[in-house]
């Protein structure tokens, strides 16, 4: 199946941290993959994908530093899109479906923590007028905003801060979605609450299947969907299973505990490609992987309908809602927030 877009590919931070040319091909991997080298564009294309949204990244505290590096990151995502023909920038879901038309990849960047913004709600606006798709509330560590799951600082008990629940109101008032992964589940629930626009939860597992800190309970996935959100399958063995090699059928697995629980209209790709994670499905040698489960899904009974919500169709409308309710146009004011330290 193509016109995959998946919520969750980090191949611009082996670009930062190595020179990795993402408009290269480079070879697969061994079965199983670990760390990186699972993604450029060529491969993407020949995966089936349409469209990713590319994490930003940044050493998980808050510092000037990581604001200025993720301006970088997606000035190079910027450069790439307007230097190489295969690809379109993402702006809005418009983009995404006229990539598509037009026979191109749509990149889209997603910051992947809060910490970046050190401690200053007014940047939402500029994350609105950089084109940023999602911002996820925390990356491994505690910030102004949220406590996540596992990290620096993570624990079960924090709420949302006050500056995290403005900072929810802001992204929903600029049209950018709030992103759940690594959020622990106070935090998670408080989102979800706040939100006035559908949230994901970009690549996580479920601790239905495999009770693991990183993955979520059946009160968020019931919480997120309840908002219209979408929760993204992540593809990293030791999070849905414990196991540094398991095949797809695991990775089904929680495909399948979401939708039973919630729907398909819930569940999307959020493969988490050069995430650092420590290996892939052992039958995975890299991106190209992804068909298999695509082809899983659909040998448990899935018809094209469903995995083309999967696939696709269910990112596109909860993105087409988070801008639809997206009051503020670029240039706006946000509300002045103070950084809080109540919990």
């Amino acid at each position: 199946m193509n016109g995959v877009i998946d919520l969750h590919v980090d191949s611009i931070i082996i670009q930062r941290l190595f020179g990795y040319d993402i408009t290269t091909r480079h070879r697969a991997g061994v079965a199983g993959q670990p760390l990186f080298w699972h993604a450029d564009i060529p491969r993407m294309f020949d995966a089936g994908y349409g469209g990713a949204f590319m994490g930003i990244h940044y050493y998980p505290w808050e510092s000037e530093r990581g604001w200025q590096e993720m301006r970088r990151q997606i000035g190079y995502l910027d450069e790439v899109a307007a230097t190489d023909e295969r690809v379109r920038r993402a702006r809005s879901v418009d983009d995404f479906e006229g990539a598509t038309r037009e026979g191109k990849l749509a990149l889209m960047p997603g910051v992947e923590g809060a910490h970046m913004l050190n401690g200053r709600i007014e940047r939402v606006e500029e994350l609105a007028e950089l084109g940023v798709g999602y911002l996820t509330l925390t990356h491994f560590s505690a910030n102004a905003a949220a406590t996540p799951s596992i990290g620096r600082g993570a624990n079960e008990q924090e709420r949302l801060t006050a500056f995290g629940r403005e900072l929810i109101r802001q992204l929903n008032l600029r049209g950018i979605a709030v992103d759940l992964a690594h959020v622990n589940t106070p935090g998670v629930l408080d989102a979800c609450r706040v939100s006035d626009a559908p949230v994901l939860c970009t690549h996580t597992g479920v601790k239905g299947v495999y009770d693991n800190p990183r993955n979520i309970t059946d009160a968020e996935i019931d919480a997120i969907a309840d908002t219209g959100g979408v929760i993204g399958i992540i593809l990293a063995p030791v999070f849905l299973g414990g196991s540094l090699r398991a095949d797809t059928e695991l990775v089904l697995d929680h495909y399948e505990y979401v939708i039973d629980r919630v729907g398909v209209e819930h569940v999307a790709i959020g493969s988490d490609y050069d995430g650092w994670i420590p290996t892939i499905p052992s039958d995975h040698r890299d991106c190209r992987g992804i068909q298999n489960v695509i082809d899983g899904l659909a040998a448990r009974g899935l018809d094209d309908e469903q995995l083309h919500q999967i696939v696709r169709g269910n990112v596109l409308r909860v993105m087409r809602q988070v801008e639809a309710r997206a009051t503020i146009p670029s240039g706006g004011q946000p509300t002045a927030v103070k950084q809080p330290v109540e919990g």
